[in-house]
Parts: structure tokens; C-alpha cells; sequence
């Protein structure tokens, strides 16, 4: 069992999580402001509301469990929204031609993708312990959001537009991304589980 951390180790790593939290949700609120209630239906802001409560539950988690560790052993949550929030910062870049030249954006598809990121590299220890069927199952989010979008009848994305030739290659190079970037990080959990 990993040790829980030195008390100014804790409350450096508790402000770090509040940081995330922070940031995730600033760029849904503020998304939120500048689309009004229709904001909620994109990839991006659902993926940033979730990353707030991730980080706040990751933030509050060693008080639940009397501080003897200070993060949950799996990493799952944490994979699965770190391939979420890559699928959304590329998907912004390399299809919607995207610009992050408004906050919302800004926040949304660089810097929450991004301190995400440097979480699960850098900062948390959970990610040794990914097994090799996560990324299998980090699929789930994004298909979840496709049944979603398709059920509620959206039609934000041009490239999710089943009619389209390019659709069957695009949604394909999604999921294949997305894997490719889950074993990519069980890779990286196996290489710090040997050190």
C-alpha cells in the first residue's frame, strides 16, 4: 500500500487538484455564458464539468478515507477522463479548425487537457496500477457521449454527420485515437511501476 503523504505534500497536492477543479469548471461557466443553455450538449463542456467534479472528489479524497492515502488506488477515472479531454483538445484543433482565442476555449481545449494531463504523469501515483483492459473500457465516455448526441437528434459536429463520407473514417480514427492514447498511458503506468 503507498503511503499517504507528508501534511505539506497533502495540502500542496489538495490546492493542486482545487487548481484543476477550478479551471475545468471556469471554462464550462464560462461557456455556459457565452451559449446559454444549449452549452451543455457539447463534448467539451460536458467534458470540463466532469473534469470539476473529478478533481473536487480527487481534492476532498483523503478526508474521506481518514488520510491515510492521499488518492484512490485506480487510476480509471483518471485515465478515462484524460482520454476524453485529449479527444476534445485534438478533435477542436485537428477538425473544427478551432482557435483558443476566448477564455471558455482557452480553458476547455488547452489548459484543462493539458493540467490533466500533467496530473496523471506527474503528480499521481494511480496510474501504476492500470490494468491493460482500461483503455477498453475509456471507450465508454465518448461512445456514451454518441448514443447521447445521436438520441437527442444534435447536429454540432459536422464530422459526427452520419451522411458524410468522411464519417465512418473520422468516427474509426476517433476510437483507434483514443485507444492508441489509452495504451500509450497503461505504458507509461508500467514504466513508473518498475521504477
Amino acid at each position: 500500500m503507498t503511503p499517504p503523504a507528508s501534511v505539506p505534500a497533502l495540502v500542496a497536492l489538495t490546492v493542486w487538484r482545487l487548481v484543476v477543479a477550478g479551471v475545468a469548471l471556469t471554462g464550462f461557466l464560462t461557456a455556459t455564458a457565452e451559449f446559454g443553455g444549449d452549452a451543455w450538449q457539447g463534448l467539451s463542456q460536458l467534458a470540463s464539468l466532469v473534469a470539476a467534479v473529478v478533481y473536487l472528489t480527487l481534492a476532498a479524497y483523503p478526508a474521506t478515507v481518514g488520510f491515510r492515502r492521499d488518492e484512490p488506488r485506480s487510476s480509471w477515472v483518471r485515465g478515462a477522463l484524460l482520454v476524453v479531454l485529449l479527444l476534445v483538445g485534438g478533435s477542436w484543433f485537428a477538425l473544427l479548425g478551432g482557435a483558443v482565442d476566448t477564455t471558455w476555449s482557452l480553458l476547455e481545449h488547452l489548459v484543462t487537457p493539458l493540467l490533466v494531463l500533467v496530473d496523471y504523469l506527474v503528480v499521481g501515483r494511480g496510474q501504476r496500477e492500470a490494468r491493460w483492459w482500461h483503455p477498453l473500457t475509456w471507450l465508454l465516455p465518448p461512445l456514451a457521449y454518441l448514443v447521447f448526441y445521436y438520441a437527442a437528434g444534435l447536429d454540432i459536429y459536422g464530422f459526427l454527420d452520419p451522411s458524410s463520407s468522411a464519417f465512418v473514417p473520422t468516427l474509426a480514427g476517433m476510437l483507434v485515437g483514443v485507444l492508441a492514447l489509452g495504451y500509450l498511458l497503461v505504458g507509461y503506468g508500467v514504466l513508473r511501476r518498475g521504477r
